[in-house]
């Protein structure tokens, strides 16, 4: 027969499960700063890639140095696993149709993090070996895989990433409906913007390394920047 769990014991779990929440944030939150517009800065200033013309071109202008920002996703990876998953165990607040939401949400943040773990590997590993031994027999996986070339296979699995963590954080608002607060909204509208984005790629997806791609970059990140900010701000709150 079960028995209730004690009250203790019930606010202790809540207060495990928002401080995963806050840590995720946390964790999520310097990935988002350090992969993003500070790895692309330190990418720019150092060892830049000229824009893109051929594999060759590619392998010559290759560093370590321009695989910062992967390395640096695999934080934004594992910090939006924990965020999801804190999201989806600490609630209980009775609506089953939320808590669905949120196990979705975290289903879907799982496929996220398949996706881009894809990436990060494909350029820190694959593509890292074939531009430092670099051969002509080499330049079709170069030109399929490299995101320097902005009609790779992995740019398209990297929009459609970004776009099912989009979905993520649309389900994961239902967590915030009954407080007054702006996360609700902003995760709502990084699904809407994660969406049209992948969208975007069908009709071109050449637009990504231009000027606006690179602006829209910039902007999303903030958008994601403040998203963990707010939710790191709010689950230390619920801890207190």
């Amino acid at each position: 027969m079960q028995t209730a769990l004690p009250i203790a014991d019930f606010v202790m779990m809540k207060s495990t499960y928002n401080h995963l929440i806050s840590l995720g944030a946390l964790v999520a939150l310097i990935g988002y700063v350090l992969s993003g517009p500070v790895a692309f800065l330190v990418v720019q200033y150092v060892s830049p890639q000229p824009p893109w013309n051929s594999p060759a071109t590619f392998a010559e202008n290759y560093s370590t140095i321009q695989d910062i920002p992967f390395y640096f996703g695999f934080l934004l990876i594992g910090g939006m696993l924990m965020l999801s998953a804190g999201h989806y165990l600490q609630y209980n607040e009775g609506d089953q149709m939320v808590k669905f939401h949120l196990l979705v949400a975290l289903g879907w943040t799982i496929v996220f993090c398949a996706l881009i773990s894809f990436n990060y590997i494909s350029q820190i590993t694959f593509v890292r070996h074939l531009a430092l031994n670099y051969k002509p027999e080499h330049d079709a996986a170069i030109f399929t895989f490299s995101m320097s070339n902005p009609l790779s296979f992995c740019w398209a699995n990297e929009m459609w990433g970004y776009a099912v963590l989009g979905i993520a954080t649309w389900l994961m608002a239902g967590f915030y409906k009954n407080r007054k607060n702006i996360i609700r909204l902003l995760l709502i509208v990084n699904g809407i913007v994660s969406l049209l984005s992948a969208a975007g790629t069908i009709i071109d997806v050449k637009w990504l390394l231009t000027t606006f791609g690179l602006i829209a970059y910039f902007a999303w990140n903030m958008l994601m920047i403040t998203i963990m900010s707010l939710v790191f701000i709010e689950s230390k709150k619920q801890e207190s």
